[in-house]
């Protein structure tokens, strides 16, 4: 009924209507004697029946207006019930109708989210910061598969090892609280979401807009999809997750594991174990005054997202400063300007290099996206170092140092070096969790670090490594260390496929990937070896190149680029390329296909930008890397790029890219 009647109501506007109704029918019950037969036209008004009396031996009720005959006899007919009663259920009917309608329509404003939410909250109720279970009890005394770790890798794993074997148990042991979640929306998307302080506390139940306009959670899946501990130690078959508990070491001969988690210890055994430990943010020295005042923050989790959205609300006006040059710092400074754009904030990006990026980026585009940056509002301060910090006043006072060794002026200030900040977020980079496998008496590489393993991402027999926690051996690029999404996830997919070993152990030949989005008109994609100081060949398509005009190169270019590389020195810069030879003019001509050929050595213009694109990065005349420029879904073409290597002309390979097509 209340369906029928919200239906009818859905269209109109009677609210306002409904309620002043209501108000009469009240008044008519306590104050008039207007007989039966009148309220039925009143309700009719609004496209409703009305039903009262008891129930008669027909199917069909009676209406109001067709008042039963006396009986012959000339007697007093029976009391009717009383009146109040019956308008006093229409009212409640009525306006338990209006109700519906509101709560289905505001229920239905962002159904998708709610839904998500739903599905994504945490069943248990535990308090944030406790660990979950929470006593050693809780735990199972053995598992088939233990996984550490509670990122993308240690999830992956989980995923193919339940695919392979789902009667296996897994226990996933995680640092974090939260579920495993993914990380790359935690420098991008979720700033553009409202009440993030609030929301990212949770972030269990946190959602975001994808890229397509789609709304998903942060949390890979709800907790129902997980396990409950207690049935594992039951012997159930599933996979559990420890939330908040620390896997403090292995005892590899044994195959034993121990746990501890708010001072409560724990021990279990397992037949296999993948060590997914990840990596911890690259943390200032210079910055531990401000840190310990709580003003200087990295960002590398849910919950560093979560208490830097809060201290951006406490700040006070002023400058918010990201400290670093790669693309999590370029990212976020893109983020925070346009979350700040209409507050009395200002976001400066303080980084060691050039321009931004300029250690993966050629420099004509790390010049324009320093550009790019500008123009989006954040202030960049190349060529900077931070070497001390003081706090005063609920403000960070950060001392600058020229990279050559000249103290530096910030802004106009020519005659200071220091800068006075209300925050400042730390995006250095990150460097792998080990500590596990040092107490655990596994290798880790001296330079790369993290835990060496095999190509089957195997560490020592019955022990696995994966993500940004393994070295690995490749055989295109040699042994390799990177933290990237698309390397966790393909890694620990296999080390889990591993170590279900149903078949054969398969080796680990996947090229990983990485992607960056700065801001809403630069992005780019990029796989093998992107290290600015290999040579590299750029080709754009001219109609996407501001002031466009193509340069080529002269026999003298690729003679001298011939020789660095035969050194095995670093290729000049732009502009070191233009002061050693400032007299050489570089040729120019624009291909009859509409593109633009640039290579590392040739000098460019500072105001040229560089819409669409590819740049090739070359190792001793091979292919080693591939950046696709603002051009997407072409991976798979750069995948075979990388995996033949070698070609006579960079402008023929260029052109499988289509780079004339916009996406």
């Amino acid at each position: 009924m209340l369906r029928a009647v919200s239906s009818i109501y859905i269209e109109s506007q009677a609210f306002a209507v409904v309620r002043r109704d209501v108000i009469k029918l009240f008044r008519t019950t306590a104050y008039s004697g207007i007989t039966s037969n009148q309220h039925p036209r009143k309700f009719k008004k609004y496209k409703t029946t009305v039903l009262a009396g008891a129930s008669s031996s027909k199917q069909e009720p009676v209406p109001l207006q067709s008042t039963p005959s006396p009986p012959a006899p000339p007697s007093q007919p029976p009391p009717r019930g009383p009146r109040r009663g019956w308008f006093a259920a229409t009212a409640v009917a009525l306006t338990a109708s209006v109700g519906g309608v509101y709560i289905y329509r505001k229920l239905n404003t962002n159904k998708e989210e709610q839904q998500l939410q739903l599905e994504s909250k945490d069943e248990s109720g535990e308090v944030e910061g406790t660990p979950i279970p929470a006593s050693a009890e809780s735990l199972p005394s053995h598992v088939e598969y233990l996984v550490v770790g509670g990122g993308t890798a240690a999830f992956a794993a989980l995923r193919a090892i339940r695919s392979v074997k789902p009667e296996a148990r897994v226990l996933l042991v995680s640092e974090e609280i939260g579920l495993p979640y993914m990380r790359p929306p935690l420098n991008k998307e979720l700033w553009r979401e409202p009440d993030l302080a609030t929301r990212a506390a949770d972030p269990d139940t946190l959602v975001f807009q994808q890229w397509n306009g789609k709304r998903r959670r942060l949390a890979y899946e709800p907790n129902s999809f997980y396990l409950p501990t207690e049935k594992l130690r039951d012997g159930s078959p599933g996979a559990g997750v420890a939330r908040g508990w620390t896997v403090t070491a292995l005892d590899v001969d044994k195959h034993e594991a121990k746990l501890s988690a708010s001072g409560t210890t724990a021990t279990l055994t397992y037949d296999k174990c993948l060590i997914a430990t990840g990596a911890r943010a690259k943390r200032c020295e210079a910055l531990r005054a401000a840190r310990s005042a709580g003003l200087a923050l990295p960002l590398r989790s849910a919950r560093d997202v979560a208490r830097l959205a809060a201290a951006l609300q406490r700040s006070h006006a002023g400058s918010v400063v990201v400290v670093g040059g790669g693309a999590h710092a370029c990212e976020l400074a893109a983020a925070l300007a346009e979350r700040l754009r209409d507050s009395d904030k200002r976001v400066m990006l303080v980084f060691r290099e050039a321009a931004p990026l300029a250690g993966e980026l050629p420099g004509y585009l790390a010049a324009h996206l320093a550009r790019a940056l500008q123009a989006l509002g954040v202030h960049l301060l190349p060529s900077s170092e931070v070497i001390d910090s003081r706090v005063s006043s609920e403000q960070v006072h950060l001392q600058l140092k020229k990279v050559g060794g000249e103290d530096i002026s910030p802004g106009s200030e020519e005659d200071s070096s220091e800068l006075v900040a209300s925050l400042v977020v730390e995006c250095l980079g990150n460097e792998p969790n080990t500590e596990l496998a040092v107490s655990s008496g596994l290798e880790v590489h001296p330079d790369l670090g993290g835990v060496v393993v095999n190509a089957e991402m195997q560490a020592r027999s019955g022990v696995f490594a994966a993500g940004d926690a393994a070295c690995f051996h490749e055989p295109l690029l040699g042994r390799r260390r990177v933290a990237r999404h698309d390397h966790a996830v393909a890694s620990g997919r296999l080390a889990g496929a591993n170590m279900a070993a149903l078949e054969p152990p398969r080796p680990y030949t996947h090229q990983p990937m990485l992607w960056a989005d700065v801001g809403p008109r630069i992005g780019y994609e990029a796989i093998g070896i992107i290290d600015s100081r290999l040579p590299t060949v750029g080709v754009f398509s001219a109609d996407a190149v501001t002031e466009a005009r193509a340069i080529t190169n002269t026999q003298e270019d690729v003679e001298t680029e011939q020789a660095v590389i035969e050194k095995g020195n670093q290729i000049p810069t732009d502009t070191e390329a233009s002061s050693q030879d400032a007299s050489k003019e570089t040729g120019s001509e624009s291909s009859s296909s509409g593109t633009l050929v640039q290579r590392s050595t040739s000098s460019e213009p500072s105001s040229r930008s560089y819409e669409r694109g590819v740049v090739f990065y070359l190792r001793d005349k091979r292919v080693v890397g591939v950046l696709l420029w603002n051009l997407f879904n072409r991976m798979h073409i750069a995948r075979q790029v990388l995996k033949q290597g070698e070609f006579e002309d960079m402008f023929e390979v260029a052109k499988l890219f289509s780079l004339h097509e916009e996406d």
